[in-house]
This record gives C-alpha cells, structure tokens and sequence, in this order.
C-alpha cells in the first residue's frame, strides 16, 4: 500500500483512486446517566447519520489525542485578575508540579473523526459537459505524466475542489442537525497523520502543520514533500508488530482486528466505544472503515449465500448425514437478515475494524495486548493480530486510505454500528480553569469556571450563576464549597461567606498567603456590637432599610400583610422610623408605644420581648450605631457566634424563640449580600450561604434567595447554596436558576431520589441510585453548565489546604 494521501485542502482529502472524503470531528456527547429512551434516540441519531449514504464509504477514527498538563495549567493562568495574581500563579505552578508527579506529563483525551466520500451528482450530457469532461481527463493526464517525470508538485484544478467544497458543506449541514460536528483543517489531518507514525508529544492544540498552497488561476499547486513530510519516522516491521523511531522518542505499536463476533451485542450496554475509554489506562486508537452495499446488492449477496448453505444442507440429507449446527445457525442468521434487509431497504456495510494499541516498550505493548484482547473477549468479540500485516493495517488509520485486506471483513446493519457508541463520551467541566479533582470513570482531570455561566458559552443548558452543594453531614460538601470559593477568589473573585456556624474563624492563621486578603467579622455578643445588624445600620438605601425591618419584624411576630388591625400599625410605624433623621429598630418599639391604639401597644411589648436574649441587641440599635462592616477584601467572612439554627427537619411552626431569632440574623446578613452583589459588574462576585436550609425554609428567606440569584445573574455573582437536600431548595424557580450542581453522599431513599430528580436524570434508575449511595468521602455527583453529569473526586492537591477546610472535629491525641 502506497501513501494513499494525494491533496488536503481544508476538511477534503483527496486519494490517489480518484475519491474525496470530507472529514468531520464528531463533538463528542455525553452518555452517562442517560435513560434507555435517551440513548435509543441517541442510537437513532446515529444509525440514521450511517443510513443517509446508500453508497460509497465511511471512515470513522478514535484517536487518543494527548493535552500538556503544563499547557492547560498555563492557559488556566490568563484567567486569573485581581489582587491575589501572584499568589495564584505560584499555587497553580505548585498544582502543576503535583499533577504532573501524579499522572506525568500529558493527560489522555479521546477524539472522535469520521470522512464521508463524496458522490458525485450524475450531470446532464451535453455537449458542454462532454467538451469539459474531455478537457478534465486530459489535464489530469498531463498533471500525471508531470508528476511522474518531475516528482514535485501535485495539481489540483479548483473547480474540482470548489465542487466538492458545496457537497462538503451540504453533507455538513446534513450532519449538523443531528450531531455537533467540526470540519476538520490542515492542523488536524498534520496531527492526525503524525499521531499514527508515533509522534506523541505535541498537544493537540498546540499542533499546527504548515502546509503552503500555491493559488494560480484555474489549479493549486503543493508539494508533494508537504504532504509526505508528517510520515517522517524509521518504521521496522516484524511479524505482530512495528518499531517506529523518530527524532523523539521510539514507539512499538501493534494492531488487531475483528476475527468473529460470537455472541449478540445488545443495546444498550454494549457501547465499545464509551467503555473502552473507562477500561483503559493507556492510549488506544481505533479505525473503522465502512463500504456501503446497496440494498439491492447486499440482498442478492445474501440470497447467493443462503443458496450456498441450502446446497449444504441438502447435500448432507441426501447422503444421511446430519447438517452441522454451524451451518443451521448461518442458515437462519441470513434468512433473518434477508427478511429485514427485504422490509426496510437499507444497505449493508462491509466493516474493517481496527485497533491500534501503542507503548514505549516491547513488554509493556504486551502486556497491553492481553488486556484489551481480554476486554473485547468478554463482548463476545475475538480478535487477532495477523502475521505479516501490520504495515497494511496501520495505514489504514490514515485519511482516505482505503481497506487493507477482506479477510477479516464483517457483514454488519447500520444498527450494529450505531450501537457501538461512536462519539459516546463522558465529559465534565471545562478544557481549563480552577483544577477541582478529576473524573472518577475516566480519571480525566475536571476545571471550572465559576464565572462563565452568564457569558452565554455555545452548547450551555443555563445561564445561571448559582450553585448548589448537596449533601448529608460528613459528606464533604462544605468542604469542597470552600475549596471552590478560596479558588475563584484566587483567580480574582471577591466573595462574602456567610458563616453561622463559625468555622472559618482561623483562616487568617490557615491561609497566610492571603491573610491580608481575608477580612473576618466576627459578630459576637459582646456591646460594642450593639445594632450592627440593624436594617436601617447596615442598608445603603432607606427604602431597602425600611423593606428588610418590616420583613424581620413581621417574621419574629408572625405578624401577617393579611392581618388587617396588627400589620397597617407595624408599617406605620417603621414607615414613620424611616422618615426621621435618626433611625433605628429599636425606634420602631417607641413609635408603636406613642401610639393610642392598644394594640400597636401589645405589638411594641411583643418586639421588646425578643430584645432580652444575649444576642438580640445585634439586631437592635438605637440610631447612635455607625455601620462598621466593609466588605472591600476579596474574601469576607461574615459569623455570627452562638446563632442556635433549628434542625433541617424541624417545621417552622415549630421555632423556638432563639431559633427565630438566629434565622432572622441569617435573613438580614443574606440581604446584606445583595447590596455587595450590586457593586462592581466587572469583578464576579460570590455570596456563600452555609447551611442555607435554615433561612429556605421560612417566606422571607425563600424570597431573599429569589431575589439574590435574579440580581446575581445581571451583577455577574453568584450565590452558592450549601444545603443537606434538594428538597431545601424549595421553590421551583430557585432550582431553575441554579446551574453548578453538587451532591454528595445520601442513604435515605428518598433523598437520594429527589437529588437525582434535581440532577434532571432517571431517579428510578437503580444503577444511578446506588452511585450516589456508594460515593465516599469527598466524591460527589456533579452536573456542569452544559446539563452532563458524571462523578467526581473533589481533590484539594495540598495538605495545608485540606486541613484549612477540613471541617470535622480534631482527634484527641494521645501523650
């Protein structure tokens, strides 16, 4: 087999038979966590992509494509702003150093390509046509005779290209419709070409393949030295393998093909394609070359066949013998397949399937071969590595190329096709942004992007800044919460954690790197702090003072907007605070007293009541109390001491007084927050709610929540919900708006159910019930904003950042 290889121009590539392939690189789509009815219209999807073509060819390649660590850190890096630049440039070095100890230089990635041939259109005979057919055949004779006599250029006329160029496009728009597709370039065939001649160490973004074109006025001239120069390695072929050299490394690669399939492959759940990716820790590339037989041709193959093995049988009753069961089972196999073949009119296909396993050793590409010879082993798949043939079979993986030998070719339908799971893939998060942990079925690393959501990015399902951690105790959600959060501030967010549990309180000591960045309120129940978390101290404007004191005073009296003789004398009253010069809650009692109606007497006694308890006088100032917070540092934290906040499962109805009260304080720090969303739209801003099902339980809160995620999504903020359960986030709008989702271990049904619900995938699934049940410690089921869900190992990389946000109790250690 020659270099089949003649031109490339962008995503055409012409061969040496006179045929043009349009290559396409097939986006690959998220398979897991799908339902049955979901992958079927998948399988649809693609067996109808194979079943456009009634003739010509297929070439379907998965090429295991490698990303720089190094690189991907480094692209991480232009996204970093603000005033802690150089401390994240020095923490995303040291990552970069961890990984590459941890998993080497280059991470694997599997791409998908697929080549069409291009037909073309039968045109009308003319004399025009007959006149430019003849001068065609004569330019092409010529252009052949000099290329043979030469040996230096290849000519290609560009009204051949330009027509190939419209099928190209039609086909793409075709496609378009069911998949997301990229025509490929020349960059990409470079790679491509270079990939399969051993050369491995340029990312495949990096690549880039010069490939100059000289334009004159009716032909394209390129030398042919261009297109050769990426095959440029030392091959030495043996028996079951090839040794390639090249000017980097050496690499010893085999290839095996499909000998029989001895069983059914069912769909679905015998996807190769999206497994294989999960079984193997090392590259594996794998080529299908596919020749379609029309309907017509393939039924009267199939009807030779069947004669054939009639002939058989009939010989064997004829001389009493018994008929082979070997003979009654293909005897059957074709009947049924002529029956389907005769009903729907498809083609058949001629199926050359390769695969290509790689290693830096002879032993290592052994040991190698047994595993994936054992893999397709157990779908009823036999392999074999043929003596003698793997220069042929290697050339195969090249574009254009055509099939090396019919020996092991495998009759197949369009469905046994699309139920291998071309394309099929399992992808999480970004191409580059803050490392989080990595995949736990693919081992591929997974970064995000907080900030990206509201940048409307091509293929997201949301435009939703919020996010949501799930989760019962212990699980590792606060944990992976701060480890986001200290991150994006990293990368220059400026972020407001509101902390009612107190357990930040030593970051200043835990992060010194960025202690002068951490500003830590820490409101407590000593005087001085009287009324700091007054709505007329803490509010910029009147009017949203004058909002957040009905709200609270409404919630700790239960009084109702319904409650025609109670509610009009509590909103006079703070209406008329609002309107003096000096303004304070603690106001509101005097007005109400000044009052002659009893009852607005009854509602001042019932306002003071609350004012005993040690923490109380936070909310309440006279109208001397200046406002002290500032939230200028990139990272605020806002904590309460001795908030006593109800249990998730406790009714409202059910509040003690002093649960009322530290819920009451969450609602005015939470609407604290949303004055800092309303600052600066250039820097994205983070509002951190920990335990948020304490204040998503009552009307106020439900409505602040509403309102911080509505306000997030225009101010560029987002506001990150750490909560036990899904059924927290009550309101159907609030789950809406929330794009980032994290759940981590459950063991009530039920809840693992509702998770699954708010993940959007099939929560009778047994398989997916009992992945969220399973997950350990930090491993969570994670949904990105583009819907895929997939699960994850959060990964905090260092020790000091581990024990920083490690939020359970010290062991007491022993003398």
């Amino acid at each position: 087999m020659n270099y089949p290889i003649k031109y490339i121009e962008n995503n055409l590539v012409f061969n040496h038979e006179g045929e043009c392939f349009a290559y396409y690189e097939l986006l690959p789509y998220n398979y897991s966590f799908l339902t049955p009815e979901q992958k079927v219209q998948v399988h649809t999807n693609f067996r109808q992509l194979i079943a456009q073509n009634r003739e010509g060819k297929i070439h379907a390649l998965q090429i295991s494509t490698e990303r720089s660590i190094q690189a991907i850190q480094e692209k991480s890096k232009q996204a970093v702003t603000g005033r802690l630049k150089d401390v994240a440039f020095q923490r995303i070095d040291e990552q970069t150093e961890a990984l590459v100890s941890m998993i080497g230089d280059n991470q694997l990635d599997y791409r998908f390509f697929i080549g069409f041939k291009l037909l073309v259109n039968e045109q009308e005979v003319n004399l025009k046509n007959l006149r430019k057919s003849a001068k065609n055949t004569l330019t092409a004779f010529f252009r052949e005779v000099n290329h043979k006599l030469m040996n230096d250029f290849v000519v290609m006329p560009q009204d051949e290209i330009r027509r190939f160029t419209k099928m190209a496009d039609l086909l793409q728009s075709k496609i378009e419709r069911r998949f997301q597709i990229r025509p490929l370039d020349k960059n990409d065939f470079g790679y491509l070409i270079e990939h399969v001649y051993g050369k491995t160490s340029t990312a495949f973004e990096d690549y880039a393949y010069p490939l100059p074109l000289k334009k004159q006025k009716e032909t394209t001239l390129v030398k042919r030295y261009d297109l050769i120069k990426p095959t440029r390695s030392l091959i030495e072929e043996n028996q079951r393998y090839l040794k390639i050299q090249n000017e980097e490394d050496t690499l010893y690669v085999a290839y095996f093909t499909i000998d029989s399939i001895v069983g059914e492959l069912d769909f679905p759940s015998n996807e190769i394609f999206y497994y294989q990716q999960q079984q193997f820790d090392f590259p594996i590339d794998t080529s299908m070359n596919i020749e379609i037989v029309a309907n017509k041709k393939a039924l009267s193959t199939i009807r030779n066949k069947k004669k054939e093995l009639k002939d058989l049988d009939d010989h064997a009753w004829e001389n009493n013998n018994e008929t082979g069961n070997n003979v009654l089972e293909a005897l059957e196999d074709v009947t049924e397949l002529e029956t389907t073949l005769d009903q729907n009119k498809e083609a058949m296909y001629k199926l050359s399937y390769v695969i290509r396993i790689s290693a830096d050793s002879y032993d290592e590409l052994k040991r190698r071969c047994n595993e994936v010879k054992d893999f397709y082993d157990d779908w009823s798949i036999k392999l074999v590595r043929p003596f003698g043939d793997m220069m042929g079979l290697h050339k195969e993986f090249l574009p254009a190329s055509k099939r090396y030998m019919n020996d092991y070719i495998q009759y197949v339908t369009s469905d046994f096709i699309a139920g291998l799971g071309f394309g099929a893939s399992q992808l999480l998060g970004e191409t580059d942004g803050i490392y989080i942990g990595y995949n736990l079925e693919t081992g591929q690393n997974v970064y995000l992007k907080p900030s990206l959501a509201s940048q409307g990015v091509k293929g997201s399902v949301t435009n939703a800044l919020a996010s949501a951690f799930l989760g019962s105790l212990g699980g590792g959600k606060s944990f992976s919460n701060n480890l986001l959060v200290y991150y994006a501030v990293l990368f220059g967010a400026q972020a407001v954690i509101v902390d009612p549990k107190a357990e930040r309180g030593l970051w200043k000591e835990t992060l010194p790197e960025i202690a002068h960045e951490i500003n830590i309120v820490n409101l407590t129940s000593e005087e001085k702090n009287q009324g700091l978390l007054d709505p007329y101290v803490l509010m910029k404007r009147k009017k949203d003072a004058e909002s957040l004191a009905i709200d609270i005073l409404t919630f700790l009296t239960g009084i109702s907007s319904r409650d025609g003789e109670k509610f009009p004398l509590l909103r006079k009253a703070i209406r008329s605070v609002t309107q003096k010069e000096i303004r304070g809650l603690w106001l509101v009692i005097d007005v109400l007293r000044e009052d002659e109606n009893p009852l607005a007497s009854s509602i001042a006694d019932h306002i003071e009541s609350f004012t005993d308890y040690d923490f109380a006088h936070l909310l309440f100032s006279d109208g001397s109390t200046e406002n002290s917070i500032s939230l200028d540092k990139q990272l605020n934290i806002l904590q309460v001491a001795d908030l006593v906040l109800p249990n998730s499962q406790t009714n409202f109805s059910d509040y003690t007084t002093i649960e009322l009260l530290s819920v009451a304080m969450l609602i005015v720090i939470s609407t604290f927050a949303l004055d800092f969303i309303h600052t600066d739209r250039q820097t994205f801003k983070i509002v951190d709610l920990d335990e948020a099902w304490s204040f998503l339980q009552v009307a106020q809160g439900k409505s602040l929540s509403n309102r911080l995620v509505r306000a997030g999504r225009s101010m560029n903020a987002g506001v990150y919900f750490v909560t036990q359960n899904a059924d927290d986030l009550i309101d159907e709008k609030l789950k809406n708006n929330i794009g980032l989702k994290f759940a981590f271990r459950s063991t009530d049904i039920q809840e693992i159910k509702k998770t699954l619900e708010f993940f959007g995938v099939d929560k009778e699934d047994e398989d997916n019930q009992k992945r969220l049940r399973e997950l350990e410690n930090g491993q969570c089921l994670m949904q990105d904003l583009y819907g895929r869900v997939g699960r994850i190992q959060v990964h905090p990389v260092f020790e000091d950042l581990f024990h920083a946000f490690d939020t359970r109790p010290p062991l007491h250690q022993t003398k």
